[in-house]
């Protein structure tokens, strides 16, 4: 199959580098902000199933969301997939997910990433542009979910519409093996990220490009304005029917 993988940015939370500061020798944009590590961590796991990849991050001027439409008329991918990070986010990913939608209406779209992750039956029921929302990890959903495309229900960690309603089915467990996956896909992409301070205050703390790594995924702190320890209870089997039973009381069922 042919996988489309688009990072959707927050557009105040990135910045290009100046004019003069901004181009390189190999035509690669410069831009103060953190890699898309997720779609550049699932690529080569999805190539390694025999799909091609090809990947989008919105930071780059040539690929806004008009832009990405146009590949989309012109290569017909078999799938979008949508990746975001957070609330501020959102409004983007929803205008992405819509025009995405109209002007290709029959490729199914799919979004993923923490924000998904905790809001999945929210988001397939305010958003109708979006066909599925995986929650967690990818790197074994995704490839699941492309093999049995027509059979969503067979796909643990996956939300998605049935008969109008919104069905979510049971999690996935928590990968426990990191090192089997390849390393990111760093090369794709035409950008540079500048080392710089993250999210609304892009400041350029050097001009040297640089790189984010994963080493294990959690994290041993519970700060209450991160969205880490919130994933913890919503894939953690011990919390999560907690976690379930809270969230159907928000959403009134």
């Amino acid at each position: 199959m042919k996988i489309f993988l688009v990072y959707i940015r927050d557009e105040d939370y990135y910045q290009l580098l100046p004019d003069k500061l901004a181009g390189t020798k190999d035509g690669k944009v410069r831009v103060m902000a953190f890699p898309p590590l997720g779609i550049q961590t699932l690529a080569p796991v999805l190539r390694q199933y025999g799909h091609t990849v090809q990947l989008f991050d919105t930071c780059h001027p040539a690929m806004k969301i008009k832009n990405i439409a146009f590949e989309l008329s012109r290569e017909k991918p078999d799938v979008i997939a949508l990746s975001f990070l957070s609330t501020t986010a959102y409004k983007y990913m929803k205008q992405a997910a819509q025009e995405l939608k109209s002007s290709t209406p029959g490729i199914p779209l799919i979004i993923g990433g923490p924000f998904t992750t905790k809001n999945a039956e929210l988001i397939l029921t305010d958003c109708e542009f979006v066909d599925f929302a995986a929650i967690g990890e990818g790197e074994e959903l995704f490839p699941d979910f492309l093999e049995n495309i027509d059979r969503p229900e067979k796909v643990n960690g996956l939300v998605y519409r049935k008969g109008g309603k919104v069905v979510r089915n049971p999690d996935r467990p928590l990968i426990q093996d990191l090192d089997q996956f390849p390393y990111p896909d760093r090369d794709s992409l035409p950008v540079e990220y500048i080392e710089s301070l993250p999210l609304e205050v892009p400041a350029v703390l050097s001009l040297d490009k640089f790189c984010t790594i994963q080493t294990s995924r959690g994290c041993p702190y519970t700060c209450i304005y991160f969205d880490i320890p919130l994933l913890s209870y919503v894939l953690n089997p011990i919390f999560a029917p907690a976690f379930r039973l809270a969230q159907a009381i928000f959403m009134g069922n």
